[in-house]
C-alpha cells in the first residue's frame, strides 16, 4: 500500500509540474503574431485608411533587446507627440484605429511592437514588467528623432498596453499623460480569469505553480506587474476607459485601479455602447473622440 501511495504521488507530482510548465509556456512564451496576420485578422487594408501617410519603419534598441516600429511625423510640426502601446499577443497595427485621434491634433506618433511580439525581439512577454523599461527607452528615443520635448509626450495604451503605461508612470512626472483603454489591474488575476474563461475554475489549482514557473522562464515577478499598486504614485494626468460589458477584462479592473490613483487629474469613463473588449471606440467614435478631446483640454496643454 505504501509503494502504491508512493508512486500515485511520485506521478502525481509529475503531473503537476507538467502541466504547470506547459501553463506557465503559454504565459510567457505565447506565439508571436507576424504584422502580417495582424493585420489580416484586424481587416485593414492600408495605414492610409486611418488618414496617415506612409510611416518611417524605425528600431531601437533598449540594451540588447531590439524592436521595432513606426514613426508618423506630422508636418504640422506642433511640439506633442503620442506613443501608442498595442494589446497582448496583437502588434502595432492593433492600436492604429486610435492614432487619428492625436494625429488630427498635429501631434506626431510612434507605434511599437512590445517585446515577444510583431517584429520586436525577445524570448518572453512579461505583462509590463519589462516593457515599462522599454517603454521608457522608446519615449526617449522618440523625443530625439521627433525633438518634441519628454513631457509634451502622451502615451496611449489599450489592454496590456494599457496596464504598461500605468507601471511606466509609477512615480514619474516627465511626460505629459496616459490614457488606458480597458487595462487589468494585476497580472495574477488576469491570467487566473483568462484561465477560467478558457478551460474551468479546476485549472486554478494549478495557477500558482503555473505562475512560479513562468517568473523562473522569464525572471521577473508576478506580483510586481500591477496597475493597481503603480496607480498609487502615479501624479500625471490618467484617463481610463472602460467596456461596461467587457467580458475579457471586467470593468472591475479600471475601478480598482480609478481608486488607488494618486493623481487628482484623473477620469474614468465606463461606457454603456454594448462594446466588447477594446471596441468602445468600434461602437460609437465620434462620443469616444469626444471623451478624449475633453481630457486633453482639461488636463494637458497639448494643441486643439
Amino acid at each position: 500500500m505504501k509503494k502504491i501511495l508512493s508512486t500515485f504521488i511520485i506521478v502525481f507530482t509529475f503531473f503537476l509540474l507538467g502541466a504547470g510548465y506547459y501553463f506557465s509556456s503559454s504565459i510567457v512564451s505565447f506565439p508571436v503574431t507576424t504584422l502580417e496576420e495582424d493585420k489580416t485578422k484586424l481587416k485593414i487594408n492600408s495605414i492610409s485608411d486611418f488618414g496617415l501617410p506612409e510611416p518611417e519603419s524605425i528600431r531601437f534598441q533598449n540594451g540588447n533587446l531590439r524592436l521595432r516600429g513606426w514613426y508618423f511625423k506630422n508636418p504640422k510640426k506642433k511640439k506633442c507627440g503620442v506613443v501608442l502601446l498595442h494589446g497582448h499577443s496583437r502588434t502595432r497595427f492593433g492600436v492604429l484605429k486610435y492614432a487619428p485621434l492625436f494625429w488630427k491634433r498635429g501631434c506626431s506618433l510612434f507605434l511599437y511592437d512590445a517585446r515577444h511580439h510583431g517584429e520586436s525581439a525577445g524570448e518572453y512577454g512579461t505583462y509590463g514588467f519589462y516593457e515599462k523599461i522599454d517603454l521608457e527607452r522608446a519615449i526617449e528615443f522618440f523625443s530625439e528623432i521627433s525633438t518634441v520635448p519628454e513631457e509634451q509626450i502622451g502615451i496611449f495604451g489599450a489592454s496590456f498596453g494599457a496596464a504598461t503605461a500605468l507601471q511606466y508612470a509609477e512615480g514619474r512626472n516627465d511626460f505629459a499623460f496616459v490614457i488606458a483603454d480597458s487595462p487589468f489591474m494585476d497580472m495574477r488575476s488576469i491570467v487566473e480569469k483568462r484561465a477560467v474563461d478558457l478551460y474551468s475554475p479546476l485549472v486554478l489549482f494549478l495557477s500558482p505553480i503555473a505562475l512560479s514557473l513562468a517568473e523562473l522562464q522569464a525572471d521577473f515577478l508576478v506580483d510586481e506587474v500591477s496597475p493597481k499598486k503603480a496607480a498609487k504614485t502615479i501624479s500625471v494626468p490618467v484617463l481610463l476607459i472602460h467596456s461596461k460589458t467587457d467580458e475579457i477584462t471586467p470593468v472591475s479592473h479600471s475601478e480598482e485601479i480609478f481608486n488607488n490613483l494618486k493623481s487628482n487629474r484623473k477620469q474614468l469613463v465606463e461606457t454603456d455602447w454594448g462594446a466588447a473588449h477594446c471596441k468602445s471606440i468600434d461602437a460609437r467614435p465620434i462620443e469616444y473622440e469626444s471623451v478624449v478631446n475633453a481630457f486633453l483640454k482639461e488636463h494637458t496643454s497639448f494643441p486643439k
